[in-house]
């Protein structure tokens, strides 16, 4: 089977689109006439640096250790979303104190807050103590400021967009109650080190898993095993006896039970039977838009997030995943079959987060994906799902033009920033799910039995 980027692929698009593989990034990608230029991609990749990058660490209220470095604010913004220089400031302290924890020196305080009686200073006093007694995820003492404080966010500074302002981005009451199996996830883990989005903003998008794993849920992935009794097999399964003929299969401690004769006589015994044992690995497709409206941090973050939740699947052999970009035409749906730990590691290879494409047709591409099931194969996939009818996965920033009236399919929607009532009526009306993500990182989930409901981290 051709490569996804191999020589080929040039001729099959044409002048419109041209990929680009680089081996060792992920800045793989659709390509388009334009090239990587263009409003989209300009303003995408805009950093805005409220009152400049101010290091003078002076009046941070943890005392510096001296033998740590501090982070910079360029450091840090490169790392997290922090437009205010006070969310700068906390992650500062808060990067101070996670060494402190390290080398177990308790005595943070800077020398002249040590008698400070202010409500603030107290409040801090008790929030960074209690991080010497916790679980806080990260590898270095900058991750770890980052995880609480993104634990801690009020999401404040999304509310009052562009003013800057003397308030703190955090409530210094909220629990630092990190789930110590998701962050400690090898599957996971190794996914943030295999692209460079990923692992520049590996502690935002680990807060984003938390929930993205909520609505994860919202779409199961289920491994189905069926067993057939069978005359001989290498393969045997403990069930409830179904017959006097199996007693020959029973285990015969059984015999010593003193109401042995009356679950005899009922069949109420276990017995060890020859199975044929198959298992069905669930298939998804994803869809992921790449227009250019896509192109920003804020929106991939949330892009990784959702492929590495799927990925973890496909890496404990419980899923297999076929993901395209998509655009407005379907000719150009070119899909990934990613099936073990060997194709995970070879897709975030070739990844783009550098999406610059045009317009999108999201009922084009499921009606298109819908007939070619039904033919037997998936676009330049030789791939047979037309007895297994897996469920789509929209990725989008509800920007796209939905054109069509109906699905022809199940579908789920997972919609960035943007929202489409029309895209969450069609999927409903499949029996699928849509999920909101509004600017704000508050997360909706709309289905038919439960309405729209709110997920909390």
């Amino acid at each position: 089977m051709r490569s996804l980027w191999d020589d080929g692929y040039d001729d099959y698009y044409g002048s419109r689109y041209a990929p680009t593989y680089t081996p060792a990034k992920s800045t793989g990608g659709w390509k388009s006439k334009y090239g990587g230029s263009g409003w989209s991609k300009g303003w995408g990749s805009f950093s805005f640096s409220w009152g400049g990058d101010k290091d003078n660490n002076d009046d941070l209220f943890v005392k510096d250790p001296v033998t740590y470095l501090t982070p910079t604010t360029s450091e840090i913004r490169k790392k997290v979303h922090a437009p205010k220089q006070t969310s700068v400031d906390t992650i500062k302290e808060l990067a101070r104190v996670c060494y402190f924890k390290m080398i177990d020196e308790r005595d943070f305080v800077a020398e002249q807050f040590v008698d400070s009686e202010n409500e603030e200073h107290q409040a801090r006093k008790a929030l960074y103590d209690s991080i010497f007694e916790q679980f806080i995820p990260g590898f270095t003492p900058l991750e770890q400021a980052i995880s609480i404080f993104l634990k801690m966010k009020t999401g404040k500074e999304y509310a009052e967009k562009g003013e800057e302002d003397d308030d703190d981005d955090i409530d210094m009451k909220k629990g630092l109650d990190f789930d110590r199996q998701l962050y400690s996830d090898p599957n996971i883990n190794d996914q943030l080190d295999l692209n460079e989005l990923s692992k520049n903003r590996k502690m935002e998008i680990m807060n984003h898993l938390s929930l993205v794993g909520q609505f994860g849920s919202e779409f199961k992935v289920e491994k189905e095993i069926s067993e057939k009794i069978v005359a001989n097999s290498d393969e045997y399964s403990t069930m409830i006896m179904r017959d006097y003929s199996q007693i020959h299969m029973m285990n015969l401690m059984q015999k010593v039970y003193p109401n042995f004769r009356s679950k005899f006589l009922t069949k109420d015994l276990t017995v060890s039977v020859p199975v044929d044992r198959k298992e069905q690995i669930q298939k998804i497709i994803i869809i992921l838009d790449y227009s250019g409206s896509m192109d920003y941090d804020q929106k991939q973050i949330w892009v990784n997030a959702i492929l590495i939740d799927r990925f973890k699947y496909v890496m404990k052999g419980e899923a297999e995943v076929f993901f395209s970009y998509f655009v407005d035409s379907v000719d150009d749906l070119q899909f990934q079959h990613i099936k073990n730990k060997e194709d995970v590691i070879a897709f975030w290879q070739t990844f783009s987060n550098s999406p610059n494409g045009g317009m999108t047709e999201v009922g084009d591409m499921v009606e298109h994906i819908s007939s070619e099931i039904q033919a037997g194969r998936l676009c330049n996939l030789d791939v047979n799902l037309s007895e297994e009818r897996p469920e789509i996965l929209v990725i989008n920033d509800g920007q796209d033009d939905i054109n069509t009236d109906e699905f022809p399919y199940k579908v789920n929607a997972v919609s960035l920033m943007s929202f489409s009532n029309q895209l969450k009526d069609l999927c409903l009306n499949t029996g699928g799910k849509q999920i909101e993500v509004t600017e704000e990182d508050q997360v909706f989930t709309y289905s038919t039995e439960a309405g729209k409901q709110e997920l909390k981290y």
